[in-house]
């Protein structure tokens, strides 16, 4: 015979939907209850008032919170898989609570014999002990949160509530007609409280630029530091060189930018969803911790043993139609570097933007002395990162329009400015398009004018590696190892750090590709121990533009928003750069590390960036280029000058103007040349190296004048013989 089918089955979500509906219930008529007066006998509220009577005997006046205990349970009963009404904690949690508060408060005839049996037990001492170790587990439950962040809410609290009888209760009781005294001048008008003819402090001007007499343009100069003064937010070191005083630029040129926080929705749902999704396809995961960062949410998933990566990797898709991603994709590094942790990265609903303001003003920056450091922006935990060129050594930035790219270059530069002078960096820039750098044409850190011709670029990077080769010599003959050790030496000539940098690099590649590439990679080997950074753009990532000898030599890598998986592998050898957000959003791979880190870049708008401008060029009026960086020359000897005789001489065509300068003056000095030859500081020390060689002039003797040997007309002869 065949097995009787059974008329009536009751599944587990039946039996769960039945609990839930008599919890409901049940709350709902003793919540009634408490209103049973109100209804007519005849009417039911005899029976309301039967279970009002046996509520208030069993459980005391706490019997106003029973009805949304029984709720909470009821609720939970209704959970699913896909929707959460109530979590299970929040159900713990509560009835924890309200049974340690019946059993404290002795409420009902429950309330005392919860108390009474564990009095018996454990004595009042420990009734009191486990009846507020429920009641903190409890609550710890109810708000979903760990004990010491409780604790330091309840704190905040406290201090709250200290401040506010301090200042306004204490304050009110104990003048309260001093109060009412300042209201009412509160309510005058307000041109009452301004004070006229107020004229701010003499300083003396010529005392504080070490001379005493100065012509007009001198003056304003002056009055315009002066002015900056006022505001206090600006330090005044002394230079060097020329017995000036440099003025680091105030951050007040830097706005503050008034802005909401990310948007980061419901994390807590969203961290659900994912466990969830992962385990609809076999994987046990639990989300560790959150972390918000300005652009992405990363929620760290700690897995099972035995689980592959590849299996989460490859649900990348999934992730983000279960998420509804704004982006409509999700980023899973696998695993976060340096923890046995996963890493999906959410992007917000709403961005918060990283002005570079905030980055400068960050201990990162402040306690760090290093000149070449610049900022990289916030990482996916919102800490500040920053990284120094001197240590990168040289850098390749690649990412599409609109992606930020731009905006970093100018975020680097202006760092520089703002932490730097310029004996200390010198800056060579190359901007084909034209649009980008140009802005910085007439600051003193430049080198040279904002270079955008090609063939210029070309001669730039020959000038580039013959400073390179020269200061490579430079630093044997003391026994320098590099250009920090050279530097420390007392009483020799510092040399300044130059910063190469390359807005588009493909335009360069176009027109002279291996000369171009030739020279890029000469200088990323050799040049980092004599101070000399390379900085690489480009928003055509391809092979053809970032060969591989180039990335070879070039470690650190930046990179944006890039339209393809091809484009990212070019740049950081793996793929992510295509699921990257723009504005900013950014994986920086350092040298020294394997994996990129996802860090939204720092933002500077065009307007900063002008005013940082003006400020410099007034300080400095006057700038001396080194116009023979772009001449076109054969040879990099003698950091990249041109050779004149052909061959018969090595002489700077100036060599003997500056001879008659020295003997006119009765001194030599670098800057002495620089303004009367209108030549660049290097070819200017070069100059008095060569009158050193001929025997005219002494050694130099730190910011000292040379001393002069000898005087007369220069001798061709015996200055060949000498070399």
């Amino acid at each position: 015979m065949g097995r009787r089918k059974k008329l009536f089955k009751v599944g587990n979500k039946s039996v769960g939907s039945m609990f839930g509906l008599f919890f409901i219930f049940a709350g709902l008529a003793i919540l009634l209850s408490f209103f049973s007066n109100l209804l007519p006998v005849d009417q039911g509220g005899q029976y309301l008032e039967l279970i009002h009577e046996w509520v208030v005997g069993k459980i005391g006046i706490l019997g106003l919170l029973s009805p949304f205990v029984l709720f909470a349970l009821g609720t939970h009963f209704f959970n699913s898989r896909k929707v959460k009404l109530i979590k299970a904690n929040v159900s713990i949690g509560l009835v924890l609570v309200f049974t340690t508060l019946l059993g404290a408060s002795r409420s009902g005839e429950w309330g005392v014999f919860i108390t009474d049996s564990l009095t018996g037990d454990f004595s009042a001492l420990g009734t009191f002990i486990i009846l507020f170790a429920t009641f903190l587990i409890g609550l710890v439950l109810l708000l979903d949160t760990s004990l010491d962040a409780f604790i330091i809410f309840l704190i905040s609290i406290g201090k709250g509530l200290v401040s506010f009888i301090k200042n306004h209760l204490l304050r009110e009781l104990l003048n309260p007609k001093k109060d009412k005294k300042i209201g009412k001048e509160k309510e005058e008008p307000q041109k009452d409280m301004f004070i006229k003819n107020i004229s701010a402090p003499k300083i003396s001007i010529p005392t504080l630029f070490g001379k005493q007499n100065m012509n007009q343009n001198q003056k304003n100069k002056a009055n315009a530091v002066m002015t900056e003064m006022a505001n206090k937010e600006f330090t005044v070191r002394p230079m060097n060189v020329n017995n000036q005083t440099w003025v680091y630029p105030p951050m007040s040129l830097l706005r503050d930018v008034s802005q909401q926080g990310a948007d980061r929705g419901d994390t807590k749902q969203y961290a659900q969803t994912i466990e969830d999704t992962l385990g609809s396809f076999g994987i046990r995961a639990r989300v560790d911790e959150v972390n918000g960062g300005p652009s992405v949410t990363q929620y760290a998933l700690q897995i099972t043993q035995g689980t592959k990566l590849a299996k989460i990797t490859a649900l990348s898709s999934d992730l983000a139609l279960a998420l509804a991603a704004p982006t409509g994709q999700v980023r899973i590094e696998a695993p976060i570097p340096g923890r046995s942790l996963v890493g999906i990265e959410i992007p917000n609903n709403r961005a918060e933007i990283v002005t570079l303001k905030r980055l400068l003003n960050d201990p990162v920056f402040k306690n760090n002395p290093d000149p070449l450091l610049v900022p990289l922006g916030l990482d996916v935990s919102g800490a500040p990162q920053a990284a120094s060129l001197g240590k990168m050594p040289h850098a390749l930035i690649a990412g599409t329009t609109g992606s930020g790219k731009s905006v970093m270059l100018n975020a680097w530069i202006s760092t520089l400015l703002f932490r730097t002078k310029p004996e200390e960096v010198r800056l060579i820039m190359v901007d084909p398009k034209q649009v980008e750098l140009s802005i910085y044409n007439g600051i003193p850190h430049l080198l040279q004018e904002v270079i955008v011709d090609p063939d210029k670029i070309i001669n730039a990077l020959k000038w580039t590696v013959g400073e390179m080769q020269t200061r490579y010599e430079i630093l044997a003959k003391v026994h320098a190892k590099n250009l920090e050790s050279y530097n420390v030496i007392p009483n020799i000539e510092k040399k300044p750090y130059i910063i190469f940098i390359i807005d588009e690099l493909a335009t360069l590649m176009m027109h002279a590709r291996g000369e171009a590439e030739d020279l890029i990679t000469k200088i990323a080997q050799m040049a980092r121990a004599v101070g000399i950074h390379l900085v690489l753009a480009t928003q055509r990532p391809s092979v053809d533009v970032i060969t591989g000898l180039m990335k070879a030599n070039i470690p650190t890598r930046v990179a944006f928003n890039v339209s393809s998986l091809v484009d990212s592998r070019v740049v950081i050898d793996t793929p992510g750069a295509e699921k990257l957000l723009g504005k900013g959003d950014m994986l920086y791979l350092p040298p020294d590390q394997a994996k990129p880190r996802r860090i939204q870049g720092p933002y500077v708008t065009e307007s900063e960036v002008h005013e940082l401008v003006s400020f410099l060029r007034n300080q400095n009026p006057v700038v001396n280029y080194t116009t023979e960086v772009t001449e076109p020359t054969d040879t990099y000897k003698s950091g990249g000058l041109p050779t004149v005789g052909g061959g018969s001489s090595n002489l700077d065509p100036y060599f003997n103007q500056a001879l008659d300068l020295v003997n006119q003056s009765d001194k030599a000095s670098a800057s002495l040349l620089q303004r009367k030859l209108k030549v660049g500081y290097a070819r200017a020390a070069r100059i008095l190296d060569e009158l050193q060689e001929a025997g005219y002039v002494g050694v130099a003797e730190g910011s000292k004048p040379r001393e002069i040997l000898r005087r007369g007309a220069v001798n061709t002869e015996e200055v060949q013989h000498s070399e």
